[in-house]
């Protein structure tokens, strides 16, 4: 006996086929059968779709869910749009590790480089953890809607490692290798890899950098190598212009990991940069790397007010007006 028949349902495959109306029978979890008129005897439960499709669910690769999960185990509005997997922890900004004093800044760096409610955050989040192996068991034991996978977050490693001076310096050899034991912690708690950000609009409260923007190249090797070790995950980054392609093909031979690059965007005062970007990665790949890079099927917007001016905090020019340091 299978678990469910979805009868009379408009099949999209997702793999580019023209959709068939249908039905499909599920059993044990997996795809059991595809087809017309298929035997309702054969399922215990019953779905009649007529008038409504059924595709593969969206895997949503860049979200930001860590804090709304803890309160809403559901991510609404994400699965009611067709999504059944979320990817979180994107550009190292995450809320685990994190030491109960630590709990503010980390709101408030949320508040501004993600825009997110600071009284949403503070009333909502959840903080049954410290480390990153007790997230994952929050999560565990909350019953999340979606499937997430989780990135261990780089700005959060610094931040619980060096406190303030994250936003400050380069990291010593000794918080180098503190933040390698965490890595592997998660790691080994279920994270499905590292992720960090060198994009110059990635900026905390009052407009310092997010702590990731100050590592150098001997601590994102470090980082990145951790998952050699451990022979499994993916080495997601935000990029800045700075970041060279070359580096991070290095940091794919290094670690034989793949990498996925994000935000790979339309600049209007830069426009061939993206495609040498692209262009980079397919030549990396063409001598045996695993390199992939994340675009959009969509413009790149931003609405904000000078109450919350967060896209143009990293700007000299406007830091004066800002009130910013």
């Amino acid at each position: 006996m299978n678990d469910l028949l979805i009868r009379n349902a408009l099949l999209i495959d997702g793999l580019g086929a023209p959709p068939l109306r249908g039905d499909l029978l599920v059993g044990d979890g997996r795809i059991a059968a595809l087809g017309s008129g298929l035997d309702a005897r054969d399922a215990r439960e019953v779905i009649d779709a007529d008038g409504l499709a059924l595709m593969p669910g969206i895997i949503d690769s860049h979200t930001h869910y860590d804090a709304q999960l803890t309160w809403d185990p559901g991510a609404s509005p994400s699965p009611a749009l067709g999504v059944t997997t979320a990817v979180i922890g994107n550009c190292g900004f995450t809320i685990a590790p994190c030491r109960r004093g630590d709990r503010e800044r980390i709101m408030r760096n949320l508040t501004q480089v993600e825009g997110m409610s600071l009284e949403a955050l503070r009333a909502g989040i959840r903080w049954d953890f410290e480390s990153v192996p007790e997230y994952l068991d929050l999560l565990e034991r909350s019953g999340t809607t979606p499937n997430v996978a989780c990135f261990v977050g780089h700005s959060s490693l610094r931040s619980y490692v060096m406190g303030e001076a994250a936003v400050e310096r380069a990291a010593t050899e000794a918080e180098v290798a503190e933040m390698r034991r965490l890595l592997l912690e998660g790691m080994h708690a279920g994270a499905v890899g590292f992720a960090t950000s060198t994009s110059p609009a990635h900026n905390g409260e009052g407009g310092k950098p997010m702590p990731s923007r100050l590592a150098d190249e001997a601590e994102l090797r470090s980082l990145v190598g951790s998952l050699k070790e451990i022979g499994r995950g993916l080495f997601m980054l935000t990029k800045g212009g700075q970041t060279r392609m070359d580096f991070l093909e290095s940091l794919a031979a290094q670690s034989s990991r793949p990498v996925l690059v994000a935000a790979l965007l339309h600049n209007s005062t830069n426009p061939d940069a993206v495609f040498a970007d692209l262009d980079a990665i397919a030549a990396a790949n063409g001598r045996g790397r695993r390199m992939v890079g994340a675009v959009s099927c969509c413009p790149l917007s931003f609405d904000f007010t000078l109450h919350s001016p967060y896209p143009i905090e990293g700007l000299e020019a406007w830091k004066p007006a800002l009130g910013l340091k």
